[in-house]
């Protein structure tokens, strides 16, 4: 029996700058992110829609949080590479 070594590592994309953030949020649709907020709140859930003023996520709580994009001071995401 041959056993193959699988090496998944996972790498955690960061968006900073709010141009950056407003302007690659659609890639990032389904996927679960974390937003970092301006009074250090983060919310964690799946990205379920973006608007040119906001965002939508549905968090752990199946509930719908929406965060405007001048209050977001940071986007986080794991990826695998």
């Amino acid at each position: 029996m041959l056993l193959r070594e699988i090496n998944m590592s996972t790498r955690q994309l960061r968006l900073n700058d709010p141009d950056q953030i407003q302007k690659n949020m659609n890639r990032f649709l389904g996927k679960k992110i974390n937003v970092v907020l301006e009074d250090n709140t983060v919310i964690f859930g799946e990205l379920t829609a973006v608007n040119p003023l906001d965002i939508q996520v549905l968090n752990m709580r199946l509930k719908k949080v929406r965060c405007s994009f001048k209050d977001i001071t940071e986007v986080y995401l794991d990826t695998n590479a």
